[in-house]
């Protein structure tokens, strides 16, 4: 069985129906507010999608998911954001596309779950949900 992180994602364009490969995809994690500073989002990783689409160690292995308060908000949680450079994909293929990138953020209440987010893209549309 292969090595898998915390968070994986995949992608699929779906107007050739092959992986989205070599696609550049950034990782990023939300830090709440402390001491009147804003939040601010403190990248995580940065990594291409291999030959199948998928970033399979999107999280390094080493990194550990925290869990914080945000907006006195009771429940911890943690919130990421991935960015799926979509523009240069589509360029490499001479297709017009009218998303330069696509951004999901998604929030972590668990952190001994996996947490799997695919993507399924197309020049002129895209289409996500939480994965197994």
């Amino acid at each position: 069985m292969s090595e898998r992180g915390q968070i994986t994602c995949h992608v699929l364009d779906t107007s050739r129906g092959f992986p989205g490969n070599n696609i550049e995809v950034l990782l990023e994690h939300l830090v709440p507010n402390v001491l009147g500073e804003a939040e601010r989002w403190t990248t995580v990783n940065r990594i291409r999608t291999n030959e199948d689409g998928r970033c399979p160690l999107l999280v390094p292995s080493d990194y550990k998911i925290l869990k914080y308060h945000y907006n006195n908000d009771d429940k911890e949680k943690a919130i990421y954001r991935i960015t799926f450079y979509t523009a240069p994909y589509f360029d490499r293929l001479n297709q017009k596309s009218f998303y330069p990138y696509v951004q999901v953020v998604f929030q972590i209440t668990e952190t001994e779950q996996h947490y799997h987010v695919p993507l399924l893209i197309s020049p002129f549309s895209y289409t996500t949900y939480r994965g197994s």
